[in-house]
């Protein structure tokens, strides 16, 4: 090997080595034969403190995995080795302070003849809440490259191939003797293809290219396949014959082979860089990009495409360039080669983005830099975390300080904290607490101590796992039992002693209210004990609830009763059955708004039935959970009670619908009477009077009539009863009356009979008075009667068209028997009456409801 091609070698696999050993990763050499490490790049040291020589000896890295991660990570490993499996994975390790490390395992496995030997690896640190899971991984095979100082083989041989000269060096590579080679023609073994080649090489050679190199290989008599370069000179004669030739060759094996592994490796490495999970950038000292790989790319939104054109100041944000302009500075005057910071980029959609940048300075054999290579693990969901959780201590400071029945504690060898809204719960300030540490033992209750001394120390000797909780009795400083309900949890920091916290709250009042509800509870159910005939339910949620006073109502106890979720259709009487299915689904619709009300009969475990009353309601726990509760009571004795008053008012009905016909009937008598006494009397002023009387009578009669029809005997359909009087008084007077019309205009109003007769007697004089006055000779005309109610007022007009009523006659003053009987009728309802004598006579009577 000459020089040059050495030291260009060396200074690739310095330059690779150097590279290697910066990452801030582990790369190993695992034999499966010897089950230990067999090299472990110098990192492995700083990361988890053991010295190499720890990490040689047989079973270290089983031994320390993380207790929980020994089973399956070795399970995990061991089968993908059985199947000749590249694998990666993550686990823990415990480093020589006892802190845990996580890191990403990826392994390679070398085999022979498809047996596995060893493993060649890359362990990552993914402990920074795992943001350096993108570390670079270290290539999967060492750098290995075995160099032999070599020397020159010489031979002279003729054109038939006979050797007429070989040195030491070649009879000693070939395993032949001089005896052997020289006078006899000898071609070492070679690849045909190979042999091929050499023999057109040969062939080639002429007094006008008498020198030529030629590189081939051998097959060693120990089947070894080595690489030669040979530098051939041909010999002329004077007439440019070859007579011979004469070469020189070198073994070039070594080489050749760290060509192959220079090759294998820088391939290895670009794959590394390019798939590395963590961004990776080459720059220069123009702070321009000559190389990103995929991860670096995903972190800042450029393609590789955009970035190549682009300088990284260009996407840092402003206020971070000055460091890195400081950076560069070290970077040029050498006095600095490896940087760990925090940065911010600029996104390429205008956000920020938060990453922790190793960079580490690649400088050339005179120690001048030429390059940066940057790894880059974003880390912008920790910071956004970190401040988030800044915020939320700086909340959670604030709500402690202003809740005056919240507490919190920590105590251990290092650590002594009480807050200082203890001082609001016991009267004590917090500064007592922690100048004397026995202050809060002597504080509480000796039943109390005893027991929460002997719990906790339970809680210790099981590990202190998980939140252990206690209520305790203090006495305040007014000497006041104050209840405390105590949370306390142990911590481990990792880099420092445990210690334990916890939180106090202050459940006085709760205690005291829990004693009121069992009080409350205690009342409540010697009530229901007493109350055979109210039962309480619930439904729902789990806890299903029947007083046990249902047994006394029905005759099944709570068990047979919560024994079935459709209990009560069951024994359900079935004409009840769709009426409450009804009344539910509408409750339903509504919302199950306020109490759902129902009555219905069931079947009493002996067979007789009985009435219940059913008030139910939902009670809403929070937005999504609610249950069903009620009251069931037995209304069986009222519902007799009301049945036999139902009986009661119905013969009262009979009883009134026969009174008012009767007395229709009686009226009607008095009417025929007055009609056939009417039948004797010559006179016609008397004749009148008899028929005036008659019509009064049967005014009342009629509305007697109506009444007696009504469904409820307490008012009458008025509409009607003026359609029917205003059509007997035409009937009445219809010799009189001539061509004349009567237009009822009504309300769809009912009155009660202490307005009906009055109103029908008012009716009666003045229809009477226009029929027989206003139209007189047979003339044609139009009486028009309207009845209104509006805001709680009646109204009653009753108009003309006729020839008007007498200017000289007042009818409030006058002596007619009809008009006396209208006014006082119209006092007697509390109404008041008003005349209009234009166009015709027009009556406004007013009055208010009774």
């Amino acid at each position: 090997m000459d020089y040059i091609e050495k030291n260009v070698n060396e200074f690739v696999k310095d330059r690779f080595r150097e590279l290697i050993e910066d990452l801030n990763v582990i790369t190993y050499e695992f034999d499966l034969q010897l089950y230990r490490f067999t090299y472990v790049s110098r990192m492995a040291g700083s990361i988890l403190g053991y010295p190499t020589s720890e990490w040689f000896k047989k079973g270290f890295w089983f031994e320390h995995l993380h207790e929980d991660d020994k089973k399956w990570a070795s399970h995990f490993s061991r089968y993908n080795i059985s199947l000749n499996k590249d694998h990666e994975f993550e686990y823990r390790m415990i480093a020589s302070d006892g802190t845990i490390k996580w890191f990403k395992d990826i392994v390679s496995i070398v085999h022979v003849n498809n047996n596995p030997v060893s493993l060649y690896g890359v362990l990552i640190d993914m402990t920074d809440r795992k943001q350096t899971e993108k570390e670079l991984l270290e290539s999967k095979e060492r750098y290995k490259t075995l160099v032999e100082q070599q020397t020159e083989m010489i031979t002279r041989w003729k054109p038939d191939g006979t050797f007429t000269y070989v040195n030491e060096v070649y009879c000693n590579f070939f395993s032949k003797s001089r005896e052997e080679l020289i006078g006899k023609r000898y071609i070492p073994q070679m690849p045909v293809e190979d042999l091929e080649r050499f023999s057109k090489f040969f062939m080639s050679l002429d007094k006008n290219n008498p020198v030529g190199q030629f590189t081939h290989r051998v097959i060693r008599p120990d089947g070894e396949i080595r690489w030669l370069r040979w530098t051939d000179t041909a010999i002329l004669d004077d007439a440019g014959n070859i007579i011979e030739y004469q070469t020189v060759g070198r073994d070039i094996t070594a080489r050749k082979r760290a060509e192959t592994a220079l090759k294998e490796s820088e391939q290895q490495l670009q794959l590394i860089f390019e798939n590395a999970p963590i961004g990776m950038a080459l720059t220069d000292l123009s702070k321009s990009f000559i190389k990103v790989n995929k991860a670096y790319c995903d972190i800042i939104g450029y393609s590789k495409k955009e970035l190549l054109t682009m300088t990284y100041e260009e996407i840092t944000h402003p206020d971070d360039v000055k460091i890195e302009n400081e950076i560069l500075d070290q970077t040029i005057d050498g006095t600095g080669n490896n940087f760990h910071f925090e940065k911010r980029y600029i996104h390429k959609n205008g956000r920020i983005v938060y990453v922790d940048l190793r960079l580490n300075v690649l400088r050339d054999t005179l120690g001048k830099p030429y390059q940066q290579i940057a790894q880059v693990v974003d880390i912008t969901e920790r910071i956004i975390a970190e401040q988030k959780l800044k915020q939320t201590q700086a909340r959670l400071t604030a709500v402690l300080n202003n809740l005056p029945n919240v507490a919190i504690y920590e105590y251990g060898e290092e650590i002594n904290f009480v807050s200082e809204n203890i001082m609001d719960i016991l009267g004590y300030p917090a500064e007592e607490f922690m100048k004397n540490e026995s202050l809060f033992s002597n504080l509480m209750l000796e039943d109390d101590i005893v027991i929460y001394d002997d719990k906790v120390a339970r809680w210790k000797r099981d590990g202190a796992k998980g939140v252990i909780s206690n209520e305790i009795r203090v006495r305040n400083k007014q000497n006041e039992i104050i209840w405390l309900e105590d949370h306390m949890y142990e911590v481990n920091p990792g880099n420092a002693r445990p210690y334990y916290s916890g939180i106090m709250i202050d459940i006085t009042q709760q205690k005291k209210t829990q004693l009121k509800m069992l009080e409350t509870e205690t009342k409540l159910s010697a009530i229901l004990r007493n109350l055979p005939k109210v039962i309480i339910y619930q439904s729902g949620m789990g806890n299903d609830f029947i007083s046990d006073n249902i047994e006394e109502m029905i005759g099944y106890t709570p068990a047979e009763v919560l024994e079935s979720k459709y209990f009560f259709g069951s024994i359900m009487h079935q004409e009840d059955m769709m009426a409450v299915k009804n009344s539910i689904s509408n409750w339903h619709k509504a919302g199950d708004e306020g109490i759902l009300n129902m009555e219905f009969r069931v079947k009493k475990k002996n067979g007789g039935y009985i009435w219940i009353e059913d008030h139910m309601f939902k009670v809403k726990v929070n937005e999504k959970e609610s249950y069903l509760s009620g009251i069931l009571i037995d209304i069986t004795d009222r519902k007799l009670a009301e049945q036999k008053i139902s009986r009661s008012l119905k013969e009262k009905e009979l009883l009134l619908k026969e009174i008012h016909h009767r007395v229709k009937n009686n009226l009607q008598v008095v009417s025929s009477l007055l009609k056939l006494q009417s039948g004797y009397v010559k006179d016609e002023s008397s004749l009148d009077l008899l028929i005036d009387s008659q019509n009064r009578v049967r005014s009342m009669a009629l509305v007697h009539q109506k009444l007696y029809q009504s469904k409820d005997f307490s008012e009458i359909d008025f509409p009607e009863y003026l359609k029917q009087l205003s059509e007997h008084l035409l009937n009445v007077f219809k010799t009189k009356s001539g061509d004349i019309s009567v237009i009822v205009n009504s309300a769809d109003v009912n009155l009660g009979i202490d307005l009906a007769v009055p109103c029908g007697l008012i009716l009666n004089e003045l229809i009477s008075n226009s029929l027989k006055y206003a139209f007189p000779e047979g003339k044609k005309g139009e009486i028009k009667i309207d009845f209104k109610f509006t805001d709680e007022i009646y109204e009653i007009i009753i108009s003309d068209n006729g020839i008007g009523f007498p200017d000289e006659i007042n009818y409030k003053e006058t002596k007619s028997l009809g008009l006396q009987l209208v006014n006082t009728l119209v006092g007697q309802i509390d109404g008041n009456i008003t005349m209009e004598n234009k166009a015709g006579t027009t009556f406004n009577i007013r009055f208010g409801k009774k």
